[in-house]
């Protein structure tokens, strides 16, 4: 594939995902992204089909679909990060797809998952802790926040974790959302309370308007409750 080609390929997948509040348009974008890495290998696409495949399993409303498309965001992933091991976002990528996977599936499959997303987000942070709005250190977090600390989790590594997340990128919504609800599975209901204020509060951003949208709603209903 020429490196034209391939540009404007990289521009319409971004172009989809950034449109990805009409959910049409990342299926799509998954449709053509699939049938091109069918018949080639590029990093710049393999990672982007494994962001674009997390979307459309956080989005499903049906178990087994968000299975599978996490299943294969996971495939993708990997790819990507074989085809590229020191880039940052084939190895974020995989990771949240095998923590969101890890989610879907029962105790024996879930364990095994947790720990390879864990890994994944690790490499991430080694790479680039700043990538996504923070994003390795947030899912790593949300990981640890739920996993045993047999298993690598606790509660005071998860904490550390937003920390950092949230020093680095302090307007992102999603880790507040996250941090709140650790907070207040603490007991800690007025300092959950500030974060999700800080959700309500935060300044507008086109990158990231789906889940501005979506997390100043889940702070209305936190608050409420």
């Amino acid at each position: 594939m020429d490196s034209d080609s391939l540009n404007q390929i990289v521009e319409d997948s971004d172009r989809a995902y950034a449109a990805r509040e009409e959910i049409q348009n990342v299926r799509e974008s998954v449709a053509y992204l699939r049938n091109l890495l069918s018949n080639v290998a590029e990093y710049e696409l393999a990672w982007r089909l494994s962001r674009a495949l997390f979307f459309l399993g956080q989005e499903s409303r049906e178990k087994q679909s968000a299975r599978d498309f996490q299943a294969e965001g996971v495939k993708a992933g990997k790819q990507a990060t074989r085809l590229a091991p020191a880039q940052v976002e084939g190895h974020f990528w995989l990771g949240v797809n095998l923590a969101l996977l890890a989610s879907l599936e029962p105790k024996t499959k879930a364990a095994a998952h947790a720990l390879k997303a864990r890994r994944a987000l690790q490499k991430a942070i080694s790479l680039d802790a700043s990538y996504h709005g923070a994003g390795p250190l947030r899912v790593l977090a949300r990981l640890q926040h739920r996993l045993p600390q047999l298993l690598g989790g606790g509660i005071t590594r998860a904490r550390e974790n937003y920390d950092r997340a949230i020093s680095i990128a302090p307007a992102n919504t999603v880790t507040r959302i996250y941090f709140a609800e650790l907070l207040l599975d603490q007991g800690e209901i007025e300092r959950a309370k500030a974060e999700l204020q800080v959700v309500l509060n935060a300044p507008l951003d086109p990158d990231w308007s789906f889940e501005i949208n979506r997390d100043q709603q889940l702070a209305k209903e936190m608050i409420g409750k």
